[in-house]
């Protein structure tokens, strides 16, 4: 059995001077005595870190589901060939990725879904050229034909409390992303005048590590050309 001290996470063991990555099956409350897998690495080009998540899918085996959020890791030879390593615990995942890319001093690169991304998830504006989005209980219509936001939002019991602002109004714009769950959020931020609201005025959920982060951050940038304000880019 392996010196619980020597595994890096999970069922990993990472020896830093022979950079060399063992896998350890597990053995009642600890690990086999021996490895199921080994592998000494050459030298490394690069490490990446893929983060994903789909509907849950039933095994082929017919046991239980497979989670909706996976991860890989993927260190690429300099001779040509890969480590492929599948770790649903990303914690685990991102250590060992850490490991072998300090190991050959590489930083992470991090990526969605190992198939890659798509585009085709940007709004659609309607027939009068305006931005519809929904957060929460709120619907904003960015009309830039009448330089406005209007946003209505739901109240608890009934009725609604409206607002509007004029694009005039806009600092700047943010491209925000964050993850919950297994799902992924991509939001266009105006903020707006000196007390800085912040309303979002386009927006895409869906699986964590599809979209093209790219064609957001492009979008974004025509966006805050066409209004004359600055875009600042968190993705």
């Amino acid at each position: 059995m392996p010196d619980e001290r020597e595994i890096l996470c999970g069922d990993w063991a990472w020896d830093a001077v022979l950079r060399e990555l063992r896998h350890f099956p597990r053995k009642g409350k600890g690990h086999a005595d021996e490895p199921d897998g080994v592998e000494r690495l050459p030298s490394v080009r690069s490490v990446t870190w893929h983060r994903w998540s789909q509907p849950p899918m039933q095994a082929h085996t017919g046991g239980a589901p497979m989670p909706a959020g996976l991860s890989r890791v993927v260190a690429e030879y300099e001779g040509g060939g890969n480590l492929t390593v599948n770790e649903l615990d990303r914690d685990c995942a991102g250590q060992i990725a850490e490991a072998i890319a300090s190991a050959y001093g590489l930083e992470v690169q991090h990526e969605g879904a190992p198939t890659g991304r798509s585009g085709g998830n940007l709004p659609q504006r309607d027939e009068m050229g305006r931005l519809r989005a929904t957060s929460g209980r709120s619907d904003v219509v960015l009309d830039e034909v009448m330089g406005e936001i209007r946003v209505s939002r739901r109240k608890r019991l009934l009725g609604r409390e409206k607002r509007s602002y004029n694009t005039s109004e806009i600092r700047h714009l943010e491209l925000t992303y964050e993850t919950k769950g297994p799902q992924e959020t991509f939001a266009v931020v105006a903020v707006i005048g000196p007390e800085e609201v912040r309303v979002p005025v386009a927006s895409y959920t869906g699986f964590e590590g599809w979209a093209d982060p790219a064609e957001w951050r492009d979008f974004t940038e025509d966006l805050a050309r066409s209004l004359g304000v600055e875009a600042r880019l968190e993705v």
